[in-house]
């Protein structure tokens, strides 16, 4: 009789391992993976898709476009800065100095009054002439073009004064190329120029990345992206390579190219992902545009989709 119930509960225990084995075959794959290995390459091949590296979804290499010698310098390497922040400032005192000057002369309507009154004096001229009785046809013509004449000197002093407002335009437009200013949020990854050093158009002299997003541009076969109607908001699940257990997080395609490789017969899709954890570009990644769910178990949890029955796979902690 108790070996009769002993064969029970065993049948019975065999039974539970098997439906919870069917109920998570993708993740028992990935986990036996990497248990086999101890490497990316197996849990990569489990979970199966498309490989790509995450990057910066902005990133900017900066340098000044004229050669100049830097004078400040505002950030260092993991400094966040905010849009049009100053970061780097190069040798301005000879443009401060023109713009001063090209202001002052902008401002100044003393050409202008003058025309004015020149006009006022010629008008009033012409006007008593024509008044009188005793002028001749010489002396008429003579104060019409000496009227008309001074309203065309006060047109040409009211242009004058704008074209001088112009050309201070462009000496401080042509200031914003003696600083470097943030191009978008993000963080300084590194500076690569010293006070007192001269640069080239050729030299970078600063890095700056915004990783709030990531992009990939995985090229899975262009019959896939056909297949599956990939386009601009269409879903993307990324494994992404991380120490300990690689993270699973869902993104949306963000591009397609209109083009396809014949000779490999792929296309470039660019997916982005979140990234509130600021985890850094540059990692190896995984993507698959047909949701990992049925069999696989997968949950969703703080921006990741962690693997419930399996410490393999998962959002890091």
């Amino acid at each position: 009789m108790r070996r009769t119930r002993m064969c029970a509960w065993v049948v019975v225990g065999a039974a539970a391992v098997a439906g919870c084995c069917a109920g998570s075959a993708l993740g028992q794959s990935v986990g036996a993976a990497r248990a086999q290995d101890g490497g990316w390459e197996g849990v990569s091949a489990a979970f199966g898709g498309t490989a790509a590296a995450t990057r910066a979804c902005k990133d900017a290499q900066m340098s000044f476009s004229f050669s100049t010698e830097v004078v400040e310098i505002n950030v260092k390497g993991g400094d966040r800065v905010k849009k049009g922040d100053v970061l780097i400032r190069a040798r301005d005192s000879e443009v401060k100095t023109a713009i001063a000057q090209q202001k002052a002369l902008s401002e100044n309507d003393l050409e202008i009054q003058g025309a004015v009154k020149d006009l006022e004096l010629a008008t009033i001229t012409f006007e008593n002439l024509k008044a009188s009785k005793g002028w001749s046809r010489q002396e008429f013509e003579q104060r019409r073009i000496e009227s008309e004449t001074a309203a065309v000197r006060k047109e040409l002093a009211l242009f004058n004064r704008e074209q001088q407002r112009l050309r201070l335009a462009q000496l401080e437009a042509q200031y914003e190329r003696y600083r470097l200013l943030a191009p978008f949020d993000g963080v300084i990854d590194e500076v690569s120029a010293e006070i007192g050093q001269g640069v080239t158009e050729q030299d970078k002299v600063l890095r700056i990345v915004n990783i709030d997003k990531m992009w990939l541009d995985p090229t899975p076969k262009t019959a896939e992206t056909i297949t599956l109607n990939l386009k601009p908001g269409s879903k993307a699940w990324v494994l992404i390579d991380l120490p300990g257990k690689p993270a699973l997080v869902e993104g949306s395609v963000i591009e397609v190219s209109p083009v396809a490789d014949p000779v490999s017969l792929t296309r470039r899709v660019r997916v982005e992902v979140e990234n509130p954890k600021g985890w850094p570009p540059g990692t190896q990644a995984m993507v698959r545009f047909i949701e990992p769910t049925g069999n696989a178990g997968w949950s969703m949890g703080d921006g990741a989709k962690r693997r419930a029955d399996s410490p393999g796979v998962g959002a890091p902690g």
